[in-house]
């Protein structure tokens, strides 16, 4: 939280100084028509440009993300099936059986729909220790064509069902494929920091 507040009062100090540099070219521009100043206009000139790279630098990487990023989601994002609340209080009451009974047949209606995965691997994972299925449930999601930020959950769900059953270079092997992937910075710097969680303690034994 501290980290995201100071880099967007870092962003607002460079686009002041952004904001002052590109004031003073226009000034400098304007005293050299004025007074026909060869070193007013070159200076002028030179800080006019600056504050064009600068701003450049500052606006067009955000833009560029969230455009990428746009075409890389789903354009609508599919509500709860309403046959959640039963399902839910089916798990609730311990009848496991009946809730997975009724996800998969959610999901046979709606392959894919990330609110039925998400609950089964859940049932899977925490409440009947099921990895296997799991496993194969998470895998075949992640195979979409149309990537998203909820995938991050799932992709830590499977990473955590690999080290559960002591697959450490699956789990390496996942957090690497989706690194690439394109994440905004985020979701990435979390892929990463888990990563390094895992590699590391290993790295320092080998010293």
């Amino acid at each position: 939280m501290f980290r995201e507040i100071m880099e967007k009062v870092y962003r607002l100090i460079a686009f002041a100084i952004c904001g002052g540099i590109a004031l003073y070219g226009v000034i400098a521009i304007a005293y050299a028509v004025k007074h026909s100043d060869g070193g007013s206009l070159a200076m002028g000139l030179v800080c006019s440009m600056i504050a064009a790279f600068l701003f450049a630098y500052l606006v067009i990487p955000p833009i560029a993300e969230k455009m990428a990023f746009g075409f890389y989601t789903p354009k609508n994002v599919k509500p709860l099936p309403p046959e959640f609340p039963l399902i839910q209080a089916k798990i609730k009451k311990e009848e496991y059986a009946g809730a997975i009974a009724d996800l998969e047949k959610l999901l046979e209606k709606d392959p894919g729909n990330y609110h039925v995965v998400s609950l089964l691997v859940d049932v899977f994972v925490d409440r009947i220790d099921d990895h296997g299925n799991a496993i194969g449930l998470i895998t075949a999601y992640l195979k979409k064509d149309e990537r998203c930020p909820e995938d991050l959950p799932l992709v830590m769900k499977l990473v955590d069902v690999y080290l559960e059953i002591d697959n450490k270079e699956k789990a390496v092997a996942l957090l690497d494929k989706e690194i690439k992937m394109k994440y905004r910075d985020i979701e990435r710097k979390q892929l990463i920091k888990r990563l390094e969680g895992i590699v590391m303690p290993n790295s320092k034994k080998g010293i």
